[in-house]
């Protein structure tokens, strides 16, 4: 088959016709090399393309003399990066994995001539897939096939994949949300039969795959698989005591939020997982996010502080990304506010940050003449409340003048 490349935006046209300028320098030295992967299922699918990955029979150190730019980022694997014009390319040699010893990582991987069996390697039919200089398709495990019918297949023996690499397990299911494909029979039985294996896997290869998971969508039949298989296994997850159909969600929300959401309904049931955060070895701003997000369900669900104080309080795109969350799953909250109601409120709040405050604590302490102390937290905190409901004006004598009345 050969593939049809016209209907796409000028980038990615710019982008293979640069890929096939690098397959032609290799050819040039009188070595193979074609497209691969990701690149090639997403031209099938029509979707544009952001970057390509290239394998070639070319041995990395001939690679690096071809090249006057290279990185040699992966070379013990066979991989390095040529930039050819203003794109950089993966160019990796045909190879075959040796003993995987760790459900992760092959010991070594040993070269080879042939594409495919360097295509044999690979975890998905649908991620098996070559493409020419010439735009034709080498297609050795019928991947052509399996998009057709919207499936996700393991090359070969689907549980030897897996005991290969066990993150392929969650890359399975992360397609499956993503594509909104199915997983076939053969696949989906060596999933859950291995499913134990995944807690062999890095946390942060697994939020990873998680992040793009929840943003498919295919997420409720993902989330349904992982539920089912795998979930006991991971941090976090494994202390769950709510139903876990709770939190087998119909719309693709970012993964900030569905934590905190989890984190929200298992304080419902007397179970705080608010510590566990730290299981997944994210940022400080992400775990920030995550317990602001819970304290917007709470808000969400029963305030215990105006509209005002909320809207200053919490960052305005985390309260509507709860908010669109809350109206996609169609939960029911005692206190769900109109977002245009939320976003009048922001809009008109006299201050956004405590910075903007005609105020400090050295000019409260020599004119109410007090030293340092407990108190004088409670009334920043206390005049920043009554600026931004508007019971004080934002300016200094009247602050002081405030700030006496209420020392």
């Amino acid at each position: 088959m050969k593939l049809e490349l016209s209907y796409l935006n000028h980038t990615t046209q710019a982008l293979i016709k640069t890929a096939n300028q690098v397959i032609g320098e290799l050819k040039l030295h009188g070595y193979e090399a074609y497209i691969v992967g990701g690149a090639v299922r997403n031209l099938l699918l029509g979707e544009e393309v952001n970057d390509i990955d290239i394998t070639t029979d070319c041995l990395p150190k001939n690679i690096i003399k071809i090249f006057d730019k290279t990185v040699p980022v992966g070379i013990e694997h066979g991989t390095v990066i040529v930039l050819w014009q203003d794109f950089q390319f993966e160019v990796t040699t045909f190879r075959v994995d040796g003993e995987y010893i760790d459900h992760r990582r092959p010991e070594q991987v040993q070269f080879v001539t042939d594409l495919k069996s360097d295509l044999e390697r690979r975890d998905f039919t649908i991620n098996a897939l070559a493409l020419s200089e010439t735009y034709e398709i080498i297609d050795y495990f019928d991947g052509q096939k399996d998009l057709k019918n919207k499936e996700i297949r393991a090359v070969g023996n689907a549980a030897h994949r897996f005991e290969e690499d066990a993150l392929r397990m969650m890359r399975a299911i992360r397609f499956q949300s993503v594509l909104n494909f199915n997983i076939e029979t053969n696949t989906l039985h060596a999933i859950d039969k291995l499913a134990a294996t995944i807690a062999l896997v890095s946390i942060e290869r697994i939020v990873v795959e998680l992040k793009k998971l929840l943003m498919g969508k295919g997420v409720h039949q993902a989330l349904q698989i992982f539920y089912k298989t795998m979930y006991c296994y991971l941090p976090f997850f494994r202390d769950i005591k709510e139903n876990t159909a709770t939190y087998q969600l119909h719309s693709p929300v970012n993964f900030v939020v569905y934590i905190a959401y989890i984190i929200y309904c298992e304080l419902k049931v007397g179970q705080d997982l608010t510590s566990k955060i730290s299981d997944f070895k994210l940022s400080n701003q992400e775990k920030k996010q995550i317990k602001d997000c819970v304290l917007i369900f709470d808000f969400f669900n029963h305030s215990e502080i105006s509209l005002k104080a909320f809207v200053y309080r919490f960052d305005i795109d985390l309260i509507q990304s709860v908010y669109h969350f809350i109206l996609n799953e169609k939960i029911v909250f005692n206190n769900i506010v109109d977002i245009s109601s939320i976003l009048n409120a922001k809009q008109q709040l006299p201050i956004q940050t405590r910075d903007e405050l005609q105020i400090d604590g050295n000019v409260l302490m020599t004119n109410l003449d007090k030293k340092p102390g407990p108190w004088l937290k409670s009334m920043i905190n206390n005049i920043e409340l009554a600026v931004i409901e508007g019971r004080l004006s934002n300016r200094q004598e009247n602050i002081l003048e405030w700030a006496k009345n209420h020392v």
